[in-house]
């Protein structure tokens, strides 16, 4: 009787584990347009606008992301393309936080970022927000800083900072990586931020075959695809076209 008993419970632990992985589990969706052109022979510059969102399976704070990858299909970057550049480590060492330091040209992108503060999994509250500019600067060759700011009444807390997102290029197309630190997943003790959407948009930069955004080409449509790494280690994808090749 004892076997039995333990089994039992083991077997409802399991499946309160399992509704509460349930109840978590965050769901993504993504949109993008990229002009159509260009070959690896000859690379066109582009401009490139993306977005996404994240919502939580039954309508409760979603888990924070901590990763993101963007990929898109027939696209390469380079952030030295840009008339300068400002990297996300010289906005986060300027005192106070700011990126005032970033020299004129270095600014290739703008968007917005909107997010519901609370506690993963729990309801949500429309009113506990955090609602930030985003601004996109070419850091380097291989990366792009992201800088994020937002006061009160738009955000619950002071926001000011920069993430370095990193520029690859793989054999079907580029990529966007990037990690969000901790102290934009819980600016606040105890709370937890989730992002419900961001949209965002890069500037057409460049001349003859270079630019910050290059299209490459591809077959058919393209398309743009977004990796997401919760904080609870789940891993999820959303996939869109982002115009024809």
């Amino acid at each position: 009787m004892r076997k039995v008993s333990l089994a039992v419970a083991a077997a409802a632990a399991l499946l309160v584990f399992a509704a509460v992985a349930m109840a978590q589990t965050n769901i993504y969706s993504t949109t993008g347009k990229i002009a159509s052109g260009g070959t690896k022979a000859k690379p066109k510059p582009v401009a490139v606008k993306f977005d996404y969102a994240i919502k939580e399976a039954s309508g409760n704070l979603a888990s924070p992301v901590t990763t993101y990858k963007i990929h898109f299909d027939g696209l390469k970057g380079d952030g030295s393309q840009a008339k300068a550049t400002c990297a996300a480590s010289k906005i986060n060492n300027a005192q106070p936080i700011s990126d005032s330091v970033c020299p004129s040209g270095s600014l290739v992108g703008t968007g917005t970022v909107k997010a519901l503060v609370g506690t993963a999994g729990q309801p949500t509250d429309p009113n506990s927000k955090c609602d930030l500019n985003l601004k996109v600067y070419a850091g380097g060759k291989k990366s792009l800083a992201l800088f994020l700011s937002g006061q009160p009444p738009q955000c619950i807390a002071q926001i000011g900072q920069a993430i370095d997102a990193k520029l690859s290029t793989d054999a079907t197309g580029g990529s966007l990586t990037f990690s969000v630190p901790a102290g934009l997943l819980h600016p606040v003790a105890g709370l937890d931020v989730a992002v419900t959407s961001v949209s965002s948009s890069i500037k057409k930069i460049g001349k003859g075959t270079k630019g910050v955004f290059v299209s490459t080409g591809c077959k058919g449509t393209r398309k743009v695809k977004v990796t997401f790494t919760a904080e609870t280690g789940e891993t999820g994808t959303a996939e869109s076209s982002a115009g024809k090749c």
